[in-house]
């Protein structure tokens, strides 16, 4: 499961094809879905992995269901939500193709709507119009958020290379 930063608190995890297969599987079987037999076939893969010597310590267990594998990043994601949970901190799950709406959208940026309907109207960030409304990919305010860390990221290099430490040594501004 690829993890794509935006700031130090927060993380879009995206799982790669081979993760969703197993997040389904876990779905499946923890939402009882699964067919008599596929179970068996779930209950002797998981058989199988809890005898191996580095058997995953996750595993999930819901009342009248038999304990389940979790993947390391899906252990990661759970234990990173309940530190946040527990820290008083609301934590929001939405899938990466949500829209949102321009208020949505600019709170998640942490701007003021008429700030991000400016972006949106200079062709900084896509959206899509539903009638007379404006309504914004989560994806890509991710992908805007991320261009704007690496700008930042890029400005602080280049004022640092451009700086001179030892202009600073004898500054009595400068301990």
């Amino acid at each position: 499961m690829g993890t794509h930063s935006i700031s130090k608190d927060s993380a879009t995890y995206l799982p790669n094809a081979d993760d969703r297969r197993q997040l389904i599987d876990i779905k499946e079987a923890l939402s009882g879905r699964l067919s008599e037999e596929a179970q068996k076939t779930v209950d002797q893969q998981f058989d199988e992995l809890s005898s191996q010597d580095d058997f995953p310590v996750a595993t999930l267990k819901v009342a009248g269901a038999p304990a389940r594998p979790l993947t390391p990043e899906l252990a990661d994601v759970l234990l990173k939500v309940a530190d946040q949970l527990s820290r008083g901190k609301a934590v929001f799950v939405a899938p990466y193709d949500t829209q949102l709406t321009t208020q949505d959208a600019a709170d998640f940026l942490g701007i003021s709507r008429p700030t991000l309907v400016k972006l949106l109207e200079r062709g900084k960030i896509p959206f899509k119009k539903v009638g007379r409304h404006r309504r914004v990919l989560l994806a890509d305010l991710q992908e805007y958020a991320e261009s704007r860390h690496q700008d930042n990221l890029r400005t602080f290099v280049d004022i640092a290379a451009d700086e001179n430490p030892k202009a600073t040594i004898d500054n009595p501004l400068v301990s």
